[in-house]
C-alpha cells in the first residue's frame, strides 16, 4: 500500500460512523470517551457541600477539548452522510463550539466557515486565535441576538454562495437547524454518566452546567429521563434571563424526545437555573468569576476560565448559599472546558489581584 493509499485509509476510518446505543443516531468517534470524574474534596470543603466531583469534559480530547466534542460527534455525522464538504457554523466570535467544530473539520479534511457575533471582538486572540489556526474561513454578523433569524438568513446566504462553486455545506447552528442534535449528543451521555454513578458509589443529589445555549443540560435533562437517573440538575446562566433559558431548554428537550421517538418530556420544574452569575453580560468576566478560578486552582489544580466555567462555580456557591443546592449534597460539576477564554482575560486577573 502507498503512503498517499494508507493516509486516505485513515482518513476514512476517522469519518467511519457508528450507531449510538441510547439514541439510534449515527455518530463520529471524534471524542475521547468516557471523561474522567474526579474528587474534589477541598473545594468543596470551601465552597460548603458534603462532596464534589468534577466531570472532566476538558480532557474529551482534540482542539483543547470540551463539552462541545460530543454534540459535535453527532452534527458531524449528519453532515457526512449529507454529502457536505464545508461547514458553515454561527456563534459569538469567542465560541468554544465553533473553535471545537473548526477542530474537527481540521481532523476530517472538511472545509469550515465561520460567521460569528462581532460584538464579543474581533481580536486575533482566544479561540478566535485558535479558529485561524485550524483553518476556518472567518467572518463577522453584527447581529447580538443568538436567535435572531436574520442570523439563519446570513448563514443561507454564505452557504449558496459556496453551493455556487459545485461544493456541498451543511448549516450548523445550535440555537436553530442543529439544536436537536446537539441535545442528542448529551442525552448520549446518560450511560456513562450512570456508570460514572456506580465507579463513585452513590448518585449525587445534584449536576451542575454552566449554560450558554443550554443544549448541554437539556441533552442531561432529556437522557436522565430516559435512563431513570434522578440526579437533579442545576444549570448556570452565562448569558440568558432564567425564564428565557428554561422555556429554550424545554422546547429543544421535547423536540429532541419527538425527533428521537421517545415518550419522555421535559417539563419546566424538572430542573433548576440560576442566572445570578451572568456579571456584566456575556463573555465578560466578572469579579466573583475571576475568584472562582482562582479558588478553583489554589484547591484543586483545576483550570477553569472566567467566562463559562468560573461563572459555573460561582453559581453553584450562589445556590448553596439561596438554598437550591443544600450543604449536606453530593454535587457533580461539568467542567465543560473553556480554556482560551482564561488566556485572554488575563488583564482582568491583574485588576483584581488576591
Amino acid at each position: 500500500m502507498t503512503p498517499p493509499e494508507r493516509q486516505a485509509n485513515m482518513e476514512a476510518d476517522m469519518r467511519a460512523t457508528v450507531v449510538d446505543d441510547l439514541t439510534g443516531l449515527d455518530r463520529v468517534n471524534l471524542a475521547r470517551l468516557p471523561t474522567p470524574i474526579e474528587a474534589a474534596p477541598r473545594l468543596a470543603g470551601r465552597i460548603g457541600v458534603r462532596r464534589l466531583w468534577i466531570k472532566r469534559e476538558d480532557m474529551s480530547g482534540y482542539a483543547l477539548g470540551g463539552n462541545k466534542l460530543r454534540q459535535i460527534d453527532f452534527i458531524v455525522a449528519e453532515a457526512l452522510k449529507k454529502g457536505a464538504a464545508t461547514l458553515v457554523a454561527t456563534a459569538g466570535s469567542q465560541s468554544n463550539f465553533c473553535r471545537s467544530l473548526a477542530g474537527a473539520a481540521a481532523r476530517l479534511g472538511l472545509g469550515c466557515h465561520l460567521h460569528l457575533r462581532a460584538k464579543t471582538g474581533t481580536k486575533m486572540v482566544g479561540n478566535l486565535l485558535l479558529d485561524e489556526l485550524f483553518g476556518a474561513t472567518i467572518t463577522f454578523t453584527d447581529r447580538t441576538d443568538p436567535w435572531d433569524p436574520a442570523i439563519a438568513a446570513e448563514l443561507a446566504d454564505i452557504a449558496r454562495r459556496y453551493e455556487g462553486r459545485n461544493t456541498r455545506t451543511e448549516i450548523v447552528q445550535l440555537t436553530g437547524v442543529s439544536a436537536s442534535l446537539g441535545v442528542a449528543g448529551w442525552a448520549s451521555a446518560a450511560p456513562e454518566l450512570a456508570a460514572d454513578f456506580r465507579t463513585i458509589g452513590e448518585t449525587p443529589d445534584h449536576m451542575i452546567v454552566t449554560s450558554g445555549s443550554g443544549l448541554t443540560l437539556a441533552g442531561l435533562a432529556l437522557g436522565f429521563a430516559r435512563s431513570g437517573l434522578k440526579t437533579r440538575l442545576v444549570g448556570i446562566s452565562a448569558q440568558q434571563p432564567a425564564d428565557r433559558l428554561r422555556q429554550w431548554i424545554v422546547e429543544t428537550a421535547n423536540q429532541a424526545a419527538s425527533d428521537l421517538d421517545w415518550d419522555c418530556r421535559l417539563r419546566s420544574t424538572d430542573f433548576d437555573i440560576v442566572d445570578s452569575t451572568i456579571g456584566p453580560g456575556y463573555g465578560l468576566p466578572s469579579a466573583q468569576s475571576l475568584e472562582m478560578v482562582r479558588l478553583a486552582g489554589r484547591t484543586e489544580g483545576l483550570v477553569l476560565d472566567p467566562i463559562y466555567t468560573g461563572k459555573g462555580l460561582a453559581g453553584l456557591c450562589n445556590a448553596v448559599r439561596s438554598g437550591v443546592v443544600d450543604k449536606s449534597a453530593s454535587v457533580v460539576f461539568l467542567h465543560s472546558g473553556g480554556a482560551p477564554g482564561l488566556f485572554m482575560h488575563a488583564p482582568a486577573f491583574g485588576s483584581h489581584a488576591a
